[in-house]
């Protein structure tokens, strides 16, 4: 996935510039019979490219637990996943029907700092 630093909200402190974004983690728990509906039901969220401040999404099983799906998003900031949660989620979510394909759902959300001094980049 590569990210645009264009997207993303940039900070200027002295000679060091901080990027700040917001991610999201998904984890879902699909039975093995579902694990084809829950994919085809994933690809409704392409629709997110549409959305203003999403910059990307990336997913897969987990091979340690092959029931277990894993979804990474990435937004410019929280105020655009708010506005994402308030005004489109939703709709999204029932066109998919992606619901009624797994037994359980944990979302994680974090502001992430990436931040660069003389060149060198890091992750807060």
């Amino acid at each position: 996935m590569i990210l645009s630093k264009r997207s993303m909200k940039k900070r200027n402190i002295g000679r060091s510039a901080v990027i700040i974004m917001l991610m999201k983690w998904i984890k879902c728990q699909v039975n093995e019979e579902n694990k084809r509906s829950f994919s085809k039901a994933q690809e409704g969220w392409g629709q997110l490219r549409h959305c203003a401040g999403f910059i990307g999404q990336i997913g897969g099983w987990n091979r340690n637990e092959p029931c277990e799906a894993g979804i990474l998003s990435v937004w410019k900031d929280l105020h655009c996943y708010q506005h994402f949660m308030q005004h489109q989620h939703d709709e999204i979510f029932a066109k998919s029907d992606q619901g009624s394909t797994y037994t359980n759902i944990s979302v994680d959300i974090r502001e992430h700092i990436q931040y660069r001094n003389n060149g060198h980049y890091g992750f807060c």
